[in-house]
């Protein structure tokens, strides 16, 4: 029953512009998704748990945010600020062939490192 460490996560990506989905909400089979400040999203986060995991604004998701996108990706501003530098990505020992990625890193075009998160609900 842990929760994020909200502190260390806004310490390191509060600048962060991320990808928002509102689960609530469906648009030709998908929730449709806004770009928010990162901070805005963890203060948002905190406050449907304290109000027993509800919001008027619904049940948002950190979805698709590619924190770790390095600097081949061409200027993208809606793509907001990536971490290259910070080490938070690991392919998992049983995937450890990451080929996916190996080409797309290649190509200098893309990543498929996502990162998902946000309250239960």
């Amino acid at each position: 029953h842990g929760k994020p460490n909200f502190e260390h996560l806004l310490q390191n990506f509060g600048e962060a512009v991320v990808p928002v989905a509102n689960c609530d909400v469906k648009e030709y089979n998908s929730n449709p998704k806004e770009q928010l400040p990162f901070r805005e999203y963890v203060e948002y986060w905190r406050e449907y748990i304290r109000n027993g995991h509800r919001s008027p604004r619904g049940c948002l998701y950190l979805k698709d945010w590619h924190l770790s996108r390095s600097g081949l990706i061409p200027k993208a501003p809606a793509l907001g600020i990536a971490f290259p530098e910070q080490d938070v990505y690991t392919t998992p020992v049983y995937f450890s062939s990451d080929w996916l990625n190996e080409y797309w890193d290649a190509a200098a075009v893309d990543d498929f490192r996502f990162v998902y998160m946000g309250p239960k609900g």
